[in-house]
């Protein structure tokens, strides 16, 4: 009897002795290891046991600790995932590399890859989690996704296997897939292909370890494409991922690729970039490239950490700071605005800015690509000056008529155009016109329909409906998807008639003498789009004191709710309206850096 209670009490020693031996092992290890007892749902119920690290990373104490529900530590707020990862467990009683994410005590995120295992014990289920804190790689990886989310070129990222790890958006817009579509699979994949390319370089780049580009046709895409690999290395040499960018040939190369590990890494990506970029922190340059500091005459130190308003002209800095405020509280990628700009020698530029919000180091920050536009800005303001020489400065039937006009392009080649014909002394066409788009395209669709208006003229026909009818026909043969708006209408002095037609410019203002103004509508689908379009017209007899207004979309907030305005056209003359607004459109250029939309108008007041 008493050598039985002798075994016993040997047993039991051995048993303290094993435990012992098995918690100072567990609390030796890196990894955060923690056992939670499971309902047969596999729903966490409370914390059984935990080694050192998860006291010290989530600031519990191991009394605290085992007291807290794991539902307040486990912070799956993702219903779906919580569901997924229960479910697995439930079917396998294993699940690897399981992402979760803790909340510790002072309420921060800590991110863990994990490996759950489902074991039992005197008739209990208990969950075995064997976690490693990836918080830093997260942050890290977030980090890169937002800058490279920033450029406009398509960047894929490849792990050292060849998969894919991620793209950007300008990626996955690209090729129309989603991360989930793309993650984990070879690039050749991606275009449905079953092996690699014959000319593919990624054995090269890994061989090399540096940096290759090459032109390549890509038949699936039907497109010659600009496409550089970078390897990117860690300290010791190795080779952590590639990074790949393409880009159509026909257009400038902007920016390299950008990594994820340190400040001089990023340094050493966009000083690859053609154009100067800077990363802006709290209206701070905190990151450069070579290009950079050559626009600014400066030297790398003394530029970094600098006011970035103090590098701008004056009259800039309050528009400037608007257009930071709206990037950073509406995380807004891709915003384009121009500027003059001095350099050495006070020698004056045109540089084009595009704007994007990133995150930089964990904080939020502007990536400002900065390019010298200024032999295109040369190029584009002859055309402009070609343009504005086409406008209609003098207007007939000046008897019956005073007629101004508005023209302020929202950058410096306008979509909008105006025209009045005199078909005689008593009668009168006019056209409002806004094409799709901007720039030099837009300005040649402008040439090219002012030329089919005056052949319809010419032709004999002054209805306004049998000019936008025949219009329409003539778009939906030959301009494919450039769609016109327009407004037409007409004017009889013998008959004091106004006859109206709208075509995707479908409002316009009238106001009897002494009277409110009116919105009139007239209905109607763009130009181009649809053989059989219906277009609707108004018909207004006029008087004398009378006023019509005719406006593209540019000034639609003149019938949205400024009361100011309605209530000053009232009783201003065209000639004081068209004053005070190009002074209001000049005043908004000046607070917001430009305008969001071409604003044309053209203004008639009977005698």
């Amino acid at each position: 009897m008493r050598e039985g209670k002798e075994s016993i009490k040997t047993l039991d020693e051995r048993v303290e002795i094993s435990q012992s031996n098995y918690k100072e092992i567990w609390d030796k290890v890196n990894e955060l290891v923690f056992v939670i007892e499971i309902s047969k749902g596999v729903v966490p119920k409370n914390f059984i046991d935990f080694n050192n690290k998860v006291c010290s990373k989530l600031g519990y104490s191991r009394e605290e600790l085992i007291k807290i529900l794991p539902s307040n530590v486990l912070n799956l707020t993702n219903i779906e995932d919580k569901i997924s990862i229960f479910e697995n467990l439930s079917n396998k009683r294993v699940c690897d590399k399981i992402e979760l994410t803790l909340k510790s005590k002072d309420e921060k995120r800590i991110y863990a890859k994990s490996n759950i295992s489902i074991f039992s014990h005197e008739e209990k289920d208990f969950a075995l989690v064997i976690a490693t804190d990836i918080t830093e790689y997260k942050i890290l990886e977030e980090e890169l996704k937002g800058i490279l989310n920033g450029i406009p070129d398509v960047i894929k990222v490849y792990n050292t296997d060849y998969t894919i790890s991620f793209f950007n958006e300008a990626g996955y817009e690209f090729y129309n897939k989603t991360s989930e579509e793309i993650k984990g699979k070879m690039c050749y994949e991606v275009l449905s292909r079953n092996e690699k390319c014959l000319d593919c370089s990624f054995e090269e780049v890994v061989a090399t370890k540096k940096m290759l580009s090459r032109e390549r046709y890509i038949p699936e895409l039907n497109k010659f494409m600009d496409v550089c690999y970078n390897p990117v290395l860690g300290k010791d040499g190795e080779l952590l991922f590639i990074v790949e960018r393409l880009r159509d040939i026909t257009e400038k190369k902007m920016l390299d690729k950008i990594t994820k590990d340190s400040r001089e890494r990023y340094k050493q990506i966009i000083d690859n970039a053609p154009d100067a970029v800077i990363i802006i922190v709290d209206n701070k340059i905190a990151l450069a490239n070579n290009e950079a500091c050559n626009l600014f005459a400066t030297l790398y130190d003394d530029l970094i950490g600098s006011n970035v308003y103090r590098h701008f002209q004056e009259k800039y800095k309050k528009a400037l700071h608007k257009v930071f405020r709206n990037i950073i509280s509406e995380r807004k990628i891709k915003e384009i605005y121009d500027y003059d700009f001095y350099v050495p020698n006070n020698k004056l530029i045109n540089v084009q800015v595009s704007y994007s919000y990133i995150l930089y180091e964990g904080n939020q920050a502007i990536l400002a690509a900065i390019r010298d536009i200024t032999e295109m800005k040369r190029d584009i303001k002859k055309a402009a000056e070609l343009q504005r020489s086409t406008l209609q400065k003098e207007f007939p039937a000046q008897n019956f008529i005073d007629t101004m006009s508005v023209y302020m392009p929202a950058h410096t080649i306008s979509g909008d155009f105006y025209r009045i014909y005199e078909i005689n002394e008593d009668f009168i066409i006019g056209m409002i016109i806004d094409v799709r788009g901007k720039g030099i395209s837009a300005a040649l669709n402008i040439s090219a329909f002012d030329i089919l208006c005056f052949q319809e003229v010419n032709k004999g026909h002054h209805d306004p409906m049998e000019i936008v009818k025949n219009l329409n026909k003539k778009l939906v043969k030959y301009y494919e998807e450039n769609y016109v708006a327009v407004c037409c209408f007409s004017m009889d002095f013998n008959s004091n008639e106004l006859k109206v037609v709208g075509a995707g410019i479908n409002q316009f203002l009238f106001q009897k003498k002494g009277e409110s103004l009116e919105e009139k509508i007239v209905e109607g689908s763009f130009l181009g789009m649809f053989d059989n379009s219906e277009f609707c017209e108004q018909t207004i007899f006029f008087e004398s004191g009378d006023k019509i207004f005719f406006f593209t979309d540019g000034l639609d907030f003149i019938l949205e709710e400024d009361k100011v305005i309605q209530e000053y056209m009232r009783d201003a003359s065209i000639f004081e309206f068209k004053n005070y607004l190009d002074d209001f459109l000049s005043d908004s250029i000046l607070e917001s850096g430009k305008l969001k939309d071409d604003c044309t108008m053209v203004a008639i007041e009977i005698k």
